[in-house]
């Protein structure tokens, strides 16, 4: 399966709202606190939930790909994906930063969004073309300038310790998207122990509840006899 991850940040927001209340203009009207839980945890929970907590002047949303394949899945890099614009609009003068990849496929995105406008989108998948708009931002900067381009591909140099080779850019995936992501965080995700006080951030999972019928019957099974369970 593979290394997978996807956040949200929403940068130095003028107010904060209720979890509840974000969760409502995010269309999650459904979805009800379950537990308190830590970022290491839920930056890809596998779940199908989102998880909210706060580090470095962010709001950070672990949403487990529920609102950012739409990103995934787009043709166009320059309309703001419905969350995108929904957040924009609750938090006027902040960035809201979208970061998301996935090892098995060497799978990279980013975006950018300021005051409902598309300011960086970048997309790359297992060695295909990259879909991108606007400038590249600082963060990508320092990581191009260790590229070449030989016979109209470019190449970069391996980050890795005593390798050499020269990698392409989808192999690039955690340098990019996490590189991407310390703009707002202030560290680098999974590099050094800054990283590990971010990770252990105290996050509120939301989930759907199971259905009543279930609920029901597990509280029966907790009060009838064992003899009388099976």
């Amino acid at each position: 399966m593979g290394f997978k991850a996807s956040m949200i940040t929403i940068h130095r927001p003028s107010m904060l709202l209720p979890e509840e209340v974000l969760l409502k203009h995010l269309d999650f009207s459904d979805l009800a606190f379950r537990e308190t839980t830590i970022m290491d945890s839920c930056i890809y929970p596998g779940d199908r939930s989102v998880n909210i907590g706060y580090y470095n002047d962010n709001i950070v949303i672990c949403e487990d790909y529920l609102l950012t394949t739409s990103l995934e899945v787009t043709d166009d890099p320059v309309t703001l994906a419905e969350y995108e614009q929904v957040l924009s609009a609750l938090f006027p003068g902040s960035e809201v930063l979208t970061v998301a990849c996935h090892s098995s496929v060497n799978y990279h995105l980013y975006s950018l969004v300021k005051d409902g406008k598309r300011i960086r989108f970048k997309r790359i998948v297992a060695s295909g073309p990259v879909l991108e708009h606007g400038d590249r931002l600082k963060e990508e900067e320092t990581i191009y300038a260790a590229s070449r381009v030989i016979d109209g591909k470019r190449f970069f140099e391996s980050r890795r310790q005593n390798d050499h080779h020269a990698v392409t850019e989808d192999q690039l995936m955690e340098e990019f998207a996490f590189g991407v992501a310390k703009r707002h965080l202030g560290v680098k995700i999974s590099s050094g122990e800054e990283s590990n006080l971010m990770f252990n951030t105290p996050f509120k999972k939301f989930a759907k509840m199971p259905p009543q019928s279930a609920v029901l019957a597990a509280m029966d099974r907790q009060t009838r006899p064992w003899w009388k369970i099976w």
